[in-house]
């Protein structure tokens, strides 16, 4: 009878224990709360390092690494949105597609030289989308 009502209460201690404990948790923001300027640069591809390349293909590629934001608001218009997918400029530097593309390194060139001049990048992209879009 001992045995019994021993095993009995260290059941009944065992399952109440769960409840006696706090829940542990740890704070976070909201989804709301999150700025969504945060939540769309962690969205963007990062560009492959300029060192792997030579000449304006790497000039190109530290344009992109410079100003991610202004190419990911850019259209690419060499036609990679077909063959390889790309939503905007930054994803032709962010696989090795830029390197081998002098369209896609001439439009880098040209938003980072307007950039570089204090062109905003609704400009840029209207100038970009004027001299390279499709007529």
């Amino acid at each position: 009878m001992r045995k019994t009502l021993t095993y009995a209460v260290l059941f009944t201690i065992g399952l109440g224990s769960p409840l006696w404990a706090e829940p542990v948790t740890t704070p976070s923001l909201p989804a709301k709360a999150k700025p969504a300027a945060a939540a769309a640069a962690a969205a963007l591809p990062t560009p492959l390092p300029a060192e792997l390349f030579r000449g304006q293909a790497r000039e190109a590629y530290k344009a992109a690494a410079e100003i991610p934001d202004v190419f990911a608001g850019l259209a690419c218009y060499c036609g990679c949105k077909k063959s390889y997918g790309h939503r905007h400029l930054l994803d032709c530097f962010s696989d090795d597609h830029g390197a081998s593309c002098s369209h896609c390194i001439n439009e880098a060139l040209d938003a980072h030289s307007l950039f570089l001049t204090g062109t905003p990048p609704d400009e840029i992209r209207k100038f970009i989308d004027q001299k390279y879009g499709d007529k």
